[in-house]
């Protein structure tokens, strides 16, 4: 037993980011999360009556963005570095409340105070313009997906409320050591469990049904070994595109469905109004004609200038001419009849695609992290929009991370999309945690 008090508090402090390092993705020790946050409550009750220690709370939080996160700083270290602080910050709130609570109500209703305000704030980072859902604690079930299949009732917080329901077991069984205690710890994370098995026995039995009904689809994949931070060169986007496309037809046949290039594959920035200006455009219609049984799915870099009196968005730019215009992080399908369909990025990445709330944050716009291609904030589809693919599955074209916001995916089931596609560019993350965990979280949210 620690009797030292500071070696205590350092404990724990520092444990929390030990525990979910270890049970994140693409770690397997998910079960750990049960506990993680633990000592913070054992910490809360040892700093309880000392003033301004909450400090020692914010720092836990601290690294647990940043042992999970730290990746991000690959794209622009000091805009990450604001990014970890602030998101900190955020996930203080919850248990500031908590802290505050236990001053006025009893311990059961300050936990219910905590629980009610961390679901809110993950509930915010779903839907407000500063949308930063990684540190969703649902997700941490994202490589066990079999442990949580009543996600399509509860969505991805149901699993927040396990491991914060869970937490709060644990913390009273610890520090009560009652008998009834430790049989409800182990109650709260046996039950969820065994609840996914009829679950998971049912949706076998419809994958084993949907795939005797369906012929199988093929697809080619295409992901280039192209450096994402020199891609954005003038000189060299043409040939990249063509470079691509060569390696599709060295795998192309008549059995073939689908094409599909990454996020911003086309470099070339083009305007929707007038495509054939473009040789990427001209490329590509091209190789669909030459091919003819595909439908080619590609990220592309778009803009398209508004009508005369057309009402403008908040994200319009405007020409030297005085001609407003969009710029769009997009998706287009295309087939051999020319037909050509634009998806425009719904869910963007605060910092990097949109300035969020400019009139109150504009003067961060210093911050913004350039990952290339154009800068700025985007325009943006408000719907969902699903490719018609003809006689063949619908597609549903998610780029980058709106794929991890399970009501995002969920408007393309509604509008009959059949396969979930996931553009992405996540080769800013090097070889790192950051692709694995966007890997696994797309099957936690698509399921």
């Amino acid at each position: 037993m620690i009797k030292n008090k500071k070696i205590l508090l350092i404990l724990y402090t520092l444990a929390p980011a030990i525990l979910f390092w270890l049970s994140w993705p693409p770690r397997d020790l998910f079960f750990l999360s049960f506990i993680a946050f633990v000592p913070l409550f054992l910490l809360e009750q040892r700093t309880h009556d000392y003033p301004k220690s909450g400090w020692l709370i914010y720092l836990s939080l601290f690294l647990w963005n940043l042992v999970i996160s730290w990746w991000v700083g690959f794209a622009d270290f000091y805009s990450s570095i604001f990014m970890l602080f602030a998101n900190a910050g955020l996930m203080y709130l919850p248990w500031l409340g908590y802290r505050k609570g236990r001053k006025i109500v009893s311990d059961e209703k300050a936990f219910l105070i905590f629980v009610a305000l961390w679901l809110s704030f993950e509930y915010l980072h779903l839907n407000w313009q500063i949308t930063w859902p990684w540190f969703t604690l649902g997700n941490i079930f994202a490589k066990h997906n079999e442990v949580v299949q009543w996600y399509e009732i509860t969505g991805v917080l149901g699993g927040s409320l396990w491991v914060l329901v869970a937490n709060i077991c644990w913390y009273i069984a610890i520090t009560k050591k009652t008998k009834s205690a430790w049989i409800i710890s182990f109650t709260t994370i046996c039950v969820p469990a065994l609840i996914s098995i009829p679950f998971y026995l049912t949706h076998s039995k419809d994958y084993d049904a949907i795939e005797m009904q369906n012929r199988p689809r093929k697809a080619l994949l295409v992901q280039p070994n192209i450096d994402p931070y020199t891609k954005f060169n003038t000189t060299t986007e043409i040939s990249n595109f063509k470079e691509m496309l060569s390696l599709i037809e060295t795998k192309m046949n008549d059995s073939i469905d689908y094409v599909i290039l990454p996020e911003t594959a086309i470099v070339e920035y083009v305007d929707e109004k007038n495509l054939d200006r473009f040789t990427s455009i001209r490329i590509v219609k091209h190789f669909v004609k030459k091919y003819p049984q595909i439908h080619l799915v590609s990220g592309i870099s778009t803009y398209k200038f508004f009508n005369k009196n057309e009402r403008l968005s908040s994200t319009a730019r405007q020409t030297e001419s005085g001609e407003f215009y969009d710029s769009y992080n997009t998706a287009l399908i295309i087939d051999s009849t020319k037909n050509i369909d634009f998806y425009h990025k719904g869910k963007l990445v605060p910092g990097a695609e949109i300035l969020p709330y400019p009139k109150l944050f504009g003067f961060l716009s210093f911050l913004s992290i350039n990952l290339g291609g154009v800068s700025g904030s985007l325009g943006s589809d408000k719907e969902a929009l699903v490719f018609n693919a003809g006689n063949k599955p619908n597609l549903a074209p998610l780029i980058c991370y709106e794929s991890v916001f399970s009501g995002h995916v969920a408007q393309f089931c509604r509008k009959g999309a059949e396969i979930l596609l996931v553009i992405t560019n996540d080769g800013w993350w090097r070889d790192t945690d950051g692709y694995k965990q966007h890997m696994h979280y797309v099957i936690t949210q698509s399921h």
